[in-house]
């Protein structure tokens, strides 16, 4: 999420021994080499950020379980009921805290590079908030670059980086309007254009079930295949998006034996607006593309009574205006919107038909590395049996950056 880490850095030669000692003590070694081969200096960067979050959240129709939809704002765990009484809560947290470790050389005239990042909200297991409030570190991304490779895990090329909006929130982006998977991949980048073959998973309902979509990745045989260019109007940077991708199910599922392909398209990008203000935007939609929108909000398809795959269309997207008050003060304001195709009598009532959010923050920075801030949303979620909730949050946040 954060994109913006201001690392700090050393030069030492290259092949350290004992990588894990690298990314556990971020300490390194200055005289080892790999059996005589002399592959140049190696530039080691590390750094991160350490973040506090405090939520109060308001639930309309709650009660609303204490797991990551009280960490950070995801639509699907916004609770609905036709009968449900107000709740509310406070969360406190520190799993967002973040640390990366980078190589990068220059090898027989490539540049090779690598790349590992892990947080403690990812992969978090069942902390104890009684006494320790521990937490699971999880590996985020991951890859190696190549001169105009990369291999590993990544952001998906099918997502914007240059958009992502100045947000407290977790997911940084406003979640249900925006693309949002990090994956395996192989992708190669010339100039503006960029092309990958990435690690293919379906999430598929059954028929007449509810909301959760069934992963059946064991089933897949043809990777995502994902094309996007990148270019530069005046003040704007902008991008184009498309996707293809095969979704499958082999039994999987009770009565399903068929397989569909999914296709998606993405606009997103940033622009400049005067010298404070910018806008940052992303708009997209596909039919079977759900498992890249909104968190999996809605999946790829579900099964009709025939046994064979119903793709399942989606358009979402957000607009965020960014203004900088002063050299320490700045604010962002947004909007997002997801709206689901789920019709056809297939899928459960509890499957989520629309949610809307709208947020405004305020950030102060009293030193560079460092800010505080507060951020106030609204989100509203509606399933296609015509069930509605509603999330107030405030959120206050500090973060230290280095």
């Amino acid at each position: 999420m954060h994109a913006s880490l201001r690392p700090r850095a050393m030069r030492v030669p290259a092949c350290l021994i004992g990588t894990a000692v690298l990314l556990s003590s971020l300490t390194f070694a200055s005289d080892a080499r790999a059996g005589g081969t002399d592959l140049g200096d190696v530039r080691f960067t590390w750094g991160g950020y350490i973040k506090l979050d405090t939520l109060y959240s308001r639930y309309s129709d709650g009660p609303a379980a204490q797991n990551l939809g009280r960490d950070a704002y995801i639509p699907n765990q916004i609770p609905v009921s036709a009968d449900g009484e107000p709740r509310s809560y406070v969360d406190f947290h520190a799993k967002e805290t973040r640390l990366y470790l980078k190589a990068e050389t220059l090898v027989e005239g490539h540049k090779l590079g690598g790349h590992v990042e892990f947080d403690f909200i990812v992969n978090q297991g069942a902390a104890n908030e009684i006494t320790s409030n521990a937490y699971n570190a999880g590996l985020r991304r991951a890859f190696i670059t190549f001169d105009n490779w990369l291999l590993g895990q990544e952001w998906t090329t099918f997502m914007n980086m240059t958009a992502l909006p100045d947000v407290l929130d977790l997911v940084n982006f406003p979640t249900e309007g925006t693309v949002f998977i990090r994956q395996p991949m192989l992708r190669y980048t010339y100039g503006g254009f960029m092309f990958s073959v990435e690690n293919p998973e379906s999430t598929i309902a059954p028929n007449g079930g509810g909301p959760a979509f069934t992963n059946t990745d064991e089933n897949n045989s043809i990777p995502d295949l994902i094309a996007r260019y990148n270019f530069k109007i005046g003040g704007a940077d902008l991008s184009i998006a498309g996707l293809a991708r095969q979704i499958v199910d082999k039994g999987a599922l009770e009565g399903g034996d068929d397989q569909a392909w999914g296709y998606g398209a993405s606009f997103a990008g940033k622009v400049q607006l005067g010298e404070r203000d910018d806008l940052r935007f992303m708009l997209n939609g596909g039919d079977g593309v759900g498992r890249y929108l909104a968190l999996n909000t809605v999946g790829d398809a579900v099964i009709d009574d025939e046994g064979d795959l119903e793709t399942l269309r989606i358009v979402n997207g957000y607009l965020v205006h960014h203004h900088v008050w002063t050299p320490k003060i700045r604010s962002n304001e947004g909007i997002s919107h997801f709206d689901a195709d789920v019709g056809g009598g297939n899928l459960g009532g509890a499957t989520t038909k629309k949610v809307s959010n709208a947020f405004v923050n305020l950030i102060y920075a009293p030193v560079k590395p460092f800010w505080v801030g507060a951020e106030l949303r609204y989100a509203e979620r509606e399933t296609l049996a015509g069930l509605k909730g509603d999330l107030w949050r405030l959120q206050f946040s500090a973060k230290y950056t280095f």
